[in-house]
């Protein structure tokens, strides 16, 4: 027959395993969790970056119509008040 403290022994190191089995399970987790993170920032910054392109692109380009729209209105308000 086993002794008492026997049996705790091995309670315990079932314990510990179930412990250690629990931490690494935990650790796989955070890493996917980390990659995912990872992974948004990188598209965080890739979108962050093409919404800077366009907006300079749409500020260009409303630049540019209103000067040749002022441009264009000009010469045609001259050409209506020539003779």
């Amino acid at each position: 027959m086993s002794h008492p403290n026997e049996l705790d022994a091995s309670g315990d190191d079932a314990r510990r395993e179930e412990l250690v089995n629990n931490v690494l399970e935990l650790q796989e987790q955070l890493r996917a969790l980390i990659s995912r993170v990872d992974s948004a920032k990188a598209d965080h910054h890739s979108l962050l970056t093409e919404n800077q392109m366009l907006q300079k692109y749409i500020n260009n380009s409303l630049t540019s119509t209103a000067v040749f729209g002022a441009t264009t209105g000009a010469t045609s308000g001259n050409q209506s008040t020539k003779p």
